[in-house]
């Protein structure tokens, strides 16, 4: 389905939510500039645009079900990319709380100024879904007859621009956040030895439940299109829906242990108290990790799907509010006490 004024849509669609925006602050320029920060946009917005065009390499001419499908999608994608950009700015809250402050700074202001940053990729990720609903309804409200319209499938086998894509988002995340973290210590603070025991676990899980034709094939799918049957497809569509939402869960159980780990360092008077928070922020960044190649490889298969029988496999379009946004409003709620309590004590 041509789209031609799709990207014009976005941009209108973009600056329409503004004045509910700007309203909190009561028209004050100068607290409503405070919004604007170079690299959530890229964590966010870049990073959701570059993974929407890498998952649907080749499907440029689609039918309209099949157009709305992929706004669907990257809804989704801007909700997941917002959260994730917020559990890092987390994480490098929290990391700062152990690096003294510049000379002549407010530690208690530097801490919010870095916890408000942290919120912006949420308002961006938010933003991002919206403006893309808001492109969604006013094509579903749309009369045409684009339905029957021949559609191009992707050339089987590596796809090139999939890779550049990937790598793209690599570098463009990775600098952002080189230079959110650079004065605590740079990104070797969202990683650790203990992530590998977390990446093989999840890959164990993956392989004993999966019972389809091929688990390489699957994982290919990031970077080749590779034919397969309509049994198959469907099979493997289900099967990352469920891996979705049973990682999701495994994270919800691990958060709900960070205020006990947090109670009990505070009982014990350790040196952080914030550390179980701090590794369940990390945990959860490493499950949106795998959950974000996930819903790559879902898109892949259901546009293998479409193209063999013209049908499409919408699924559970509020996956992002029931299994990502109620466990990072537990972190919130973590953290929010882990702050009154140290204030109390």
């Amino acid at each position: 389905m041509k789209r031609q004024y799709t990207f014009l849509l976005f941009i209108l669609f973009s600056f329409l939510p503004l004045p509910f925006i700007l309203g909190v602050f009561g028209g004050d320029i100068e607290y409503s500039s405070s919004l604007w920060d170079p690299i959530s946009f890229i964590i966010v917005y870049i990073s959701a645009i570059l993974l929407f065009v890498m998952a649907f390499i080749g499907t440029k001419k689609s039918s309209k079900s099949f157009f709305i499908y992929k706004l669907i999608w990257l809804q989704e994608m801007f909700i997941i990319s917002g959260l994730w950009g917020t559990i890092i700015g987390f994480v490098l809250t929290l990391t700062s709380m152990g690096f003294p402050p510049p000379p002549g700074t407010d530690p208690t202001m530097a801490l919010i100024s870095d916890l408000a940053i942290a919120m912006i990729t949420m308002v961006y990720g938010f933003m991002g879904a919206l403006t893309v609903y808001l492109i969604q309804k006013y094509y579903e409200m749309k009369h045409d007859k684009t339905d029957n319209i021949n559609v191009e499938k992707p050339k089987e086998g590596f796809l090139i621009s999939s890779l550049i894509c990937f790598l793209l988002i690599g570098g463009f995340t990775g600098g952002a956040i080189y230079i959110g973290s650079v004065n605590m210590g740079g990104v070797k603070v969202l990683f650790s030895s203990d992530s590998i025991i977390y990446y093989v676990t999840i890959l164990i899980i993956f392989i004993l439940f999966y019972r389809g034709n091929s688990f390489i094939n699957l994982i290919k799918n990031l970077f080749w299109y590779i034919p397969d049957t309509e049994k198959n497809i469907i099979y493997n569509i289900k099967y990352i829906r469920d891996m979705k939402k049973i990682i999701a869960m495994i994270i919800c159980i691990s958060l709900l242990c960070a205020p006990i780990v947090m109670l009990a360092s505070f009982i014990l008077e350790a040196d952080d108290p914030t550390v179980g928070l701090k590794n369940g922020a990390l945990q959860f960044m490493w499950i949106l990790d795998f959950i974000i190649l996930l819903t790559i490889i879902e898109g892949r298969e259901v546009t293998k799907l479409y193209f063999q029988t013209g049908k499409i496999s919408a699924g559970d379009r509020f996956y992002s509010i029931k299994y990502i946004l109620a466990p990072s409003f537990l972190l919130f709620f973590t953290f929010t006490f882990g702050i009154l309590i140290s204030f109390i004590l």
